[in-house]
């Protein structure tokens, strides 16, 4: 019998870990029963309470190895992110910075991301995200730490802020708030993946003072439902991967990536063998070009 409290495989020949949790084959999966909506009927949450965490049912990761969490974003059922207010969505920003000053007394990385949409995997049609802490810090972290540790060491300065500025109010720029800005930027995988990006230097979530929550709560708002208004609305809702980059160590910069899904409407951008096999990304579009419509849409929407 496998011991679930320590999945993590070393893989030799990448020099990475790889989680190993063959429990989660039988997770809850094509059944009618919300267990978040379980949190309500059966007095886990008070009355009033419209954001928490549910401990994940089946975590991939447990103790002193990892640990891992649902992020709850609306006791309604029925409303999707895209249907929720600033105000609400700055709810679940205020609880992600929690979670995560929790979690990173404890693990040297706090992973806090969302899964939306069926296609690409997400079983629980109610409002929510995930976290996990880990013990070990993921490939793609440890290798922006490393390109950190790299330009600090050059004198070259925070790489993030770099490409901030460099993006900044230009073609690849879509949207942007007092304190927050979106790009597409040239390296993008997906033709509309999205990474927004702090204005001020800070290394993680927790860093982040409430007027700079407020305004990411509301640049997530504008960027998503600029997806779902893209083609006017023939690619909603657009399917995306969304995950919070962070780490303690000061010399990072706290970002966030939006990966979405949709190339064009009724059609996937899948990671085919060159991507999954390889690691070398093809993107079949001009990442201007797929900046202007999603500006354009941005637009078009907050007109509407």
């Amino acid at each position: 019998m496998q011991d679930y409290s320590t999945p993590l495989v070393w893989n030799p020949i990448l020099r990475q870990y790889l989680v190993n949790a063959a429990h989660r084959m039988n997770r809850r999966e094509g059944t009618n029963e919300c267990p978040f909506c379980a949190d309500i009927t059966n007095g886990l949450v008070d009355p009033d309470t419209q954001v928490w965490l549910h401990p994940n049912d089946f975590p991939p990761l447990k103790a002193p190895v990892g640990e891992a969490h649902v992020v709850i974003y609306n006791r309604d059922h029925n409303r999707t992110f895209t249907q929720l207010t600033v105000d609400e969505v700055f709810a679940v920003t205020k609880l992600w910075r929690e979670l995560y000053l929790d979690v990173v007394s404890r693990y040297p990385a706090v992973m806090i991301f969302e899964n939306s949409g069926a296609s690409i995997g997400q079983t629980q049609k109610h409002p929510h995200g995930q976290a996990y802490g880990v013990s070990v810090i993921p490939p793609m972290l440890e290798r922006e730490l490393e390109t950190v540790i790299l330009d600090h060491e050059s004198g070259s300065g925070c790489p993030f802020c770099r490409v901030r500025e460099e993006l900044s109010n230009g073609e690849q720029q879509v949207a942007d708030n007092t304190h927050w800005q979106a790009f597409v930027p040239p390296y993008v995988r997906y033709p509309y993946e999205t990474h927004l990006y702090p204005q001020r230097h800070v290394a993680n979530i927790g860093m982040m003072q409430d007027d700079e929550l407020y305004d990411l709560a509301s640049l997530l708002l504008t960027v998503i439902r600029g997806f779902n208004a893209l083609n006017d609305g023939a690619m909603a809702p657009m399917p995306y991967l969304l995950g919070l980059h962070q780490l303690a160590d000061e010399r990072f910069h706290f970002h966030i990536e939006i990966q979405a899904i949709g190339r064009a409407p009724g059609k996937l951008k899948y990671a085919a063998s060159s991507e999954s096999v390889w690691g070398l990304w093809s993107n079949d579009s001009s990442p201007v070009q797929k900046a202007k419509e999603l500006r354009e849409a941005i637009e078009k929407e907050e007109k509407a």
